[in-house]
């Protein structure tokens, strides 16, 4: 089999890079959100302790439902970037992939990491609000 080198042009090195730096962001986004809906779930179980609330408020907060919202949402995005990924590598070793699919998906999973971003600075901005909250 013939080695195929993958530094065929900037475009591609460049696209690579940002493969990647993203890749290593949605890892460290995910880390903070799982983080955010830990705490989000405990302080939950403790007003729950301190005042009476509605069952469902319990419910959701002992079943992690706001953990799971957020991994199932980091995972599609991190899906689409593999997928992307995997298709740019094919077209760069020499498949037969159009090259109007991998733009696509470059611009498919370029939407949905900036959409994640924006959850992400909302969700961050709402807990800081929910924290500087008298009680």
């Amino acid at each position: 089999m013939q080695s195929v080198s993958l530094n065929t042009n900037p475009l591609s090195n460049s696209m690579m890079e940002s493969h990647l730096a993203k890749a290593k962001a949605m890892g460290a986004m995910a880390d903070q959100m799982n983080a955010m809906g830990g705490q989000y779930s405990q302080q939950l179980s403790q007003l729950g302790q301190v005042a009476p609330t509605s069952p469902a408020t319990t419910q959701s907060a002992s079943e992690g439902v706001f953990d799971n919202v957020l991994g199932k949402l980091v995972h599609e995005v991190n899906d689409k970037h593999v997928q992307m990924g995997n298709s740019l590598h094919a077209m760069l070793a020499g498949e037969n992939v159009p090259l109007h699919q991998v733009m696509t998906e470059f611009q498919e999973a370029g939407v949905a990491f900036t959409m994640m971003v924006e959850l992400r600075n909302k969700l961050l901005e709402s807990y800081k609000e929910l924290m500087s909250m008298g009680l």
